[in-house]
């Protein structure tokens, strides 16, 4: 046993501007109940990584306070390592396991994204989200850009939207190069590989490589053990983005109230910029399909926690599928008040979540070699047929119509939702195989059920023509 001492960590004054240099450790704990305690402490707010848990021993990531409190329940924490400059492990080499160079920094991605946007200017274009949808700059002052891929690029099309995002946490360095190799598939392979060229033409594709560009910026220039962003709070620095989304924010699977854990919900939901520009983001574009990449399990993950969903085995096989394509596994979403659960809840969307490799920060060449694995999965997603969709107009103008959808024989215990947006009245739905109703309702119109036979293997369109409330009957022939 090598119990951490509590030296290695620079431990200064909780609330002050100085408590943000506070470093994080990573600890193993060896238990012949591994697997219960590790998700004790989960459910306490502690940062335990789900790669790092197996059948005798488990790993967290803590900082001071936490490693007293581990102390203190009688458990007996060994070192593993303490968080330094990730710049600093790529360029000294330290040990045999130490990372070699090729992440690249902050500003190293948005010239890879700028440089691809001005090779290939008629399908790729980096958008500032953060000026789009003028939502707060980060705590630093940062804007959030995405990529745009698609054969009008600069035009606003009447196309589902796809959307793949990286880095809600710091650390997790293997997400951003996924991200980059997306880009660079898309855009380098359109007009070359067919599949590829029908997906850029048929989708709005959108990449995310940092969504939480303050915390990454802080793992290489501070402490590569860091998850959250970097707001500075009374008692404490930092949020973490992926507990931070409005849906199930507040349910025993959402993340800590303690904030100095690495798994801070926030003050209240969506309390952090880059949460809010989610969700203006997420709200125009009703994404149809979503792929949250995060490190590290290798797994799969569907669902909403420990909050049931009625399409909750359908889900199930669907993410089975995906890890197939990536020889993963499959897993349940481990909380809620995240990325994904955000989109399925709101809009419908067929969002999964990615636990990429076995590391948080392997070689790159690894890193490398888990893209071209993990690449085939999220084409799969993009490839899956969308088993319902269509459009929701005006009887008389056939101009959009924004309606809510209600499946009338499905209970949504949660509050999940689902709708036409404004601007084209598109709407898409995934469920299993079945015999639905569907009650469609907008101010202004009369309600309108339909009842439809969906193949959930099959792509279906339903349109939907709704009645104005003021209409006059002779103008339809009544």
């Amino acid at each position: 046993m090598f119990v951490v001492a509590l030296s290695i960590f620079c431990s200064l004054g909780a609330g002050s501007a100085a408590s943000s240099a506070q470093t994080l450790a990573c600890v193993r704990i060896e238990s012949p109940e591994a697997q219960n305690l590790a998700q004790q402490l989960v459910e306490s707010g502690f940062d335990v990584p789900v790669g790092g848990i197996s059948e005798g021993y488990f790993e967290v990531i803590v900082s001071d306070a936490e490693l007293r409190a581990l102390e203190q329940r009688g458990l007996e924490p060994q070192l593993i390592g303490v968080g330094q400059p990730f710049r600093d492990i790529q360029n000294q080499r330290l040990t045999l396991s130490a990372v070699p160079s090729g992440y690249p920094d902050l500003g190293q991605i948005r010239a890879q994204i700028d440089a691809a946007e001005v090779e290939f200017p008629s399908i790729c274009k980096v958008v500032d989200l953060t000026e789009t949808y003028e939502t707060p700059a980060t705590f630093e002052g940062r804007h959030i850009v995405a990529v745009k891929i698609s054969d009008h690029v600069d035009q606003d099309e009447d196309e589902p939207a796809f959307l793949l995002v990286a880095a809600h946490h710091a650390r997790e360095i293997v997400t951003p190069v996924i991200a980059l190799y997306a880009i660079e598939q898309f855009t380098q392979q359109y007009g070359l590989d067919p599949a590829i060229t029908a997906w850029v033409d048929d989708y709005e594709i959108w990449i995310a490589p940092v969504w939480n560009p303050d915390g990454y910026d802080y793992v290489f220039t501070t402490d590569n053990y860091w998850r959250k962003n970097r707001r500075i709070l009374d008692g404490g620095v930092g949020v973490d983005l992926n507990r931070n989304y409005p849906f199930g924010w507040g349910a025993i699977c959402g993340g800590s109230t303690t904030i100095t854990s690495q798994t801070y919900r926030g003050p209240e939901e969506a309390s952090e910029p880059e949460t809010q520009t989610m969700i203006a983001f997420g709200c125009d574009r009703r994404f149809a399909k979503v792929a949250d990449l995060h490190s590290y399990a290798r797994e799969v993950r569907y669902g909403n926690g420990y909050l049931p969903h009625p399409f909750m085995s359908f889900m199930a096989s669907e993410a089975g599928d995906l890890a197939a394509a990536a020889e993963y596994q499959v897993a349940r979403s481990c909380c809620t008040g995240g990325d994904i659960h955000f989109h399925t809840a709101n809009h419908g969307s067929h969002a999964f979540l990615w636990e990429t490799h076995q590391s948080f920060q392997p070689g790159y060449t690894s890193a490398r070699i888990e893209t071209e694995r993990v690449f085939p999965s999220v084409l799969a997603l993009l490839d899956r047929p969308i088993c319902l969709s269509g459009h929701v107009t005006d009887a008389l103008t056939g101009e959009a119509v924004a309606a809510t959808i209600t499946y009338l024989d499905v209970i949504f215990e949660n509050g999940e939702t689902n709708g036409s947006d404004e601007r084209w009245g598109r709407y898409h739905a995934f469920m299993p195989s079945g015999t639905y109703t569907l009650e469609l309702t907008a101010d202004g119109y009369f309600p309108q059920s339909c009842t439809v036979e969906v193949d959930s293997a099959l792509a279906q369109i339903l349109d939907v023509a709704m009645i104005p409330l003021d209409i006059d009957n002779a103008a339809i022939g009544r």
